[in-house]
């Protein structure tokens, strides 16, 4: 007999109700900060904020779980050596690291981003290693885990 493989859709059948007491300002917070962001259903954007808070500290803990995301930087080109400092780096993650693209954004600047895909304790090590090189203004990763 053949087992069913689950998929993501069963979970959306297994939905879980429950109730959460909130002052009346942070819930009209929550509301005005839902429209402007264009979701019409307040039981989506509870589960989009939930999913954040997930991926937030799915980040932090632990690094053997696999996730997703993209490390963007922005440098100052004459100042990181781009091509030997970010290229040997890189060269030493090709097993997490999906795409990258650089786009030049004048004369001195230029933003990168590094997609990549993996163990969360690789991934951190790459942000780390590529953080240390002179002429980064600012590196941020965003990063979602694999729910």
């Amino acid at each position: 007999m053949k087992k069913k493989q689950r998929s993501s859709h069963d979970d959306e059948r297994n939905v879980m109700r429950i109730s959460m007491s909130l002052s009346a300002k942070l819930l009209a917070e929550f509301d005005r900060a839902m429209k402007k962001a264009g979701y019409s259903d307040r039981s989506k954007a509870i589960q989009t904020a939930m999913h954040s808070f997930v991926d937030e500290y799915g980040w932090k803990g632990n690094n053997s779980h696999e996730g997703a995301g993209a490390i963007v930087l922005l440098y100052d080109n004459h100042m990181y050596n781009h091509d030997s400092a970010s290229t040997e780096s890189q060269h030493d993650y090709t097993d997490i690291i999906s795409a990258v693209t650089h786009t030049h954004l004048d004369h001195e600047n230029c933003l990168e981003t590094i997609m990549v895909k993996g163990e969360i304790g690789r991934i951190k090590e790459l942000a780390r290693k590529i953080s240390k090189n002179r002429g980064i203004k600012s590196l941020k990763i965003n990063f979602v885990t694999m729910v």
